[in-house]
């Protein structure tokens, strides 16, 4: 039961969506972020069912790629891109570190945060145009498990990295440790559906061994570099700022998001 609380408390935190069932046990607040990567789940497919329908809608290309670069942040509340946006204003202050840290909890919005903002929302869209010009069902179907794969490695940072003495999560981070297997199982998970689909949706069993490796490439490169962005990003933000929050975990979640999109573009 607590799971299913656990679940319900993730998605009225972290999603836009109107949650149909809304729970709140203190007691659970933990199971809240193990329980994330699923509230991705619902993310992802309504990701990837709006690329079929405004596919058939015959969109005109530009405008499909903002609305499908949109779409993730408008599902979330922006509340990830405002984490993302806080940790580049402290981080690009080159400040030290107590400042730094005065900074990610300021409210006021900085130059170092729009303009990052601008950036990623250009590079985004961009690699969102050349992904619907390729018109490949096999890539735009990773997009519904690459929100489930960010939201894993977020939630694991959070349970298993010291957190910053303002943060929130510093009760999840004490108990986190029986759970942060969890999440990293989710991601494997997650991981695999998108390279058995992508075999199937090019052609599954009919095909030669040497055709569904390469079919299976895509996704797995897709997981692999989502991975690479998240640790990284993660590592080098909680050394800037002395420990992990949940604005580092948007950070991490966002550039996760932005490499899957760009990777997809990389296998041919």
């Amino acid at each position: 039961m607590k799971l299913i609380t656990g679940f319900f408390m993730a998605w009225g935190n972290f999603c836009a969506i109107p949650c149909p069932w809304k729970l709140w046990d203190e007691n659970a607040r933990d199971l809240m972020l193990v329980m994330f990567p699923l509230v991705g789940v619902i993310i992802g497919m309504i990701w990837y069912g709006m690329y079929w329908i405004f596919y058939y809608l015959g969109m005109p290309i530009p405008l499909f790629a903002a609305l499908m670069t949109a779409y993730p942040f408008l599902v979330t509340g922006f509340i990830h891109l405002d984490g993302f946006m806080d940790c580049n204003d402290a981080i690009l202050s080159r400040r030290p570190l107590a400042e730094r840290q005065r900074i990610l909890k300021d409210s006021h919005v900085g130059a170092f945060a729009v303009i990052t903002a601008v950036i990623l929302f250009m590079v985004f869209w961009g690699a969102m145009w050349s992904l619907l010009e390729m018109k490949s069902p096999l890539r735009m179907w990773c997009l519904s498990m690459v929100p489930v794969l960010s939201r894993a490695m977020s939630a694991r940072a959070v349970l298993a990295k010291r957190p910053l003495s303002t943060s929130q999560y510093q009760r999840s981070f004490q108990k986190g440790a029986a759970y942060q297997g969890i999440p990293c199982f989710i991601w494997l998970a997650a991981a695999a559906v998108m390279v058995v689909e992508g075999i199937l949706l090019e052609g599954g069993l009919a095909m030669d061994g040497r055709t569904m490796l390469l079919c299976g490439l895509t996704p797995a490169v897709t997981a692999a570099c989502q991975l690479a962005a998240s640790l990284i990003s993660g590592v080098y933000a909680r050394k800037q700022l002395g420990g992990m929050s949940g604005d580092i975990a948007g950070y991490m979640l966002v550039w996760s998001e932005l490499a899957a999109v760009v990777s997809l573009l990389m296998v041919f």
